[in-house]
């Protein structure tokens, strides 16, 4: 265990907001932010979890990649608002992915069009990525990485940075390697979602042992100015491929809980109007972000 403050603010206020899997989660009374501490698993526990049972039990299933192999349309569909988005800011057509995982996403920028790198510490998604998909994938940690500064057009970073035990320092870094107008990407769940108003502590991406912080839109635009970025921007329309992308209400620790089994039932009678209001209002089970490194 190591003894951390809030990432955003560097206050030591913090207020108890839920105890899982004996790990605390606080949220600071400073700004908001809401993280794993005071006390937290060390790097090197939190890193133990990426064993390739969990690559191929738990991750590769849960994006739908079944035996190893891969439906590089499904991927293109998948992806591609996301591309969408950061198609005009392409110049030299240059594209970086922290967190790379399998490099499913890579793949899709490949097709796109994009000169695509991916850094990676699991070591079987670095193999899977060079060997299945034929990707450039580096095993190393982004902190450890070897790279040109002002060579991207787009650094990425997807369901990453709830991860990182110093996300501010992590994105001052990936600034330096955007070139002037380039842009950083962003996903990562949302914390005032409307799942973790009616799941509660069941959410199951309340999970201290792995993620280390929580942001909503205020606490993850104050980090990337922070961090130097300017013209930062949610997306509130991306999750318009279905209902269960904007709230998964299956997503709980307890399946069979009465509180589970409430919001599955309303989640599956919302709308499609109702759905987008829940978009446009901020609630979604994720956030998506550009933000961009001044000229």
């Amino acid at each position: 265990m190591e003894s951390t403050v809030c990432t955003l603010c560097g206050a030591d206020r913090p207020r108890l907001l839920y105890r899982k899997f004996d790990l605390d989660i606080s949220a600071c009374r400073a700004c908001g932010l809401v993280y794993a501490g005071p006390q937290r698993l060390t790097r090197e526990e939190t890193w133990a979890r990426y064993s390739s049972t969990y690559f191929f039990g738990e991750y590769l299933p849960s994006l739908g990649v079944v035996d190893g192999k891969v439906d590089l349309a499904t991927l293109d569909g998948r992806h591609k608002r996301t591309l969408t988005h950061i198609r005009p800011y392409r110049r030299s057509g240059t594209l970086l992915e922290i967190g790379s995982g399998a490099g499913l996403f890579l793949k899709a920028a490949e097709r796109d069009g994009w000169t695509v790198t991916g850094l990676e510490v699991m070591t079987a998604g670095v193999e899977f990525a060079r060997t299945t998909l034929g990707l450039d994938v580096r095993e190393v940690a982004f902190e450890d990485a070897d790279l040109p500064t002002a060579a991207y057009d787009v650094v990425a970073l997807f369901e990453v940075i709830e991860h990182l035990s110093d996300p501010k320092d992590m994105l001052r870094r990936a600034l330096t390697l955007l070139r002037p107008g380039g842009r950083v990407a962003i996903s990562t769940p949302n914390i005032s979602s409307l799942s973790h108003i009616a799941l509660g502590r069941a959410w199951a991406i309340l999970s201290p042992a792995e993620h280390l912080s929580y942001f909503n839109e205020k606490t993850l635009g104050a980090l990337l100015r922070g961090a130097g970025y300017v013209n930062v921007r949610f997306d509130r329309h991306y999750a318009g491929d279905g209902r269960f992308e904007t709230m998964l209400p299956t997503h709980s620790h307890a399946p069979e809980s009465r509180r589970t089994k409430a919001y599955t039932l309303l989640v599956d009678r919302l709308s499609p109007w109702l759905i987008r209001q829940v978009q446009r209002l901020g609630m979604a089970d994720g956030l998506h972000c550009l933000a961009e490194r001044g000229e």
